[in-house]
């Protein structure tokens, strides 16, 4: 089981200090298996802001996306340039805020996201769903983001959002800790 350090502070006192944290919590009998540094995995991918969605010359189920990544993407004469990026989620439309995977960024999968031409419309990054970041499945297709994580500037990376800057400790639950399978039985701990 993960916990949220930021969901469980809401109960407890936790000290700056993860791992003095984890070692208390291993005193306790609840095992520590490991911690994971949430913002760590959204390295280069930021808030973008679609512009405007047209369909794929050559596909019934691809869209051309013009993005606003402000800046995070420059032109020569050093004002902000949209991107172009081709996307097949359903839900994508123009107006949403979403989460963008520059050129370069390495996705927790492995997957690399480089320069592209799907069905010869070249691509420039990726919107992606919360499962291409590593998070839980929200929805079927993008990821769209809204003013709960807070202010939505454009070309912002996701980990200097509160919210995606977190350290989640996954706990190792043996039958006989009930006790422990929510935030409130771990606090209790």
């Amino acid at each position: 089981m993960k916990i949220s350090l930021k969901w469980l502070s809401e109960y407890v006192e936790v000290p700056s200090d993860v791992q003095a944290f984890c070692d208390r919590l291993d005193l306790t009998g609840t095992g520590v298996e490991g911690v994971e540094r949430l913002g760590d995995a959204f390295d280069h991918i930021v808030t973008g802001r679609v512009i405007s969605k047209d369909a794929h010359p050559d596909s019934d189920h691809m869209w051309v996306c013009q993005v606003d990544v402000g800046e995070a993407n420059l032109g020569a004469d050093g004002a902000p340039e949209p991107l172009q990026i081709v996307c097949g989620a359903k839900n994508v439309e123009a107006g949403q805020h979403v989460a963008v995977s520059l050129i370069g960024t390495m996705l927790p999968s492995g997957l690399e996201i480089k320069p592209a031409k799907l069905r010869g419309v070249e691509s420039f990054g990726m919107i992606c769903s919360a499962t291409e970041l590593g998070l839980a499945k929200t929805n079927d297709g993008i990821m769209v983001l809204d003013s709960s994580i807070g202010e939505l500037v454009l070309g912002k990376e996701l980990r200097e959002y509160e919210i995606f800057n977190d350290d989640l400790i996954e706990i190792e639950l043996t039958a006989n800790r009930g006790d422990c399978l929510s935030i409130l039985g771990i606090a209790r701990d």
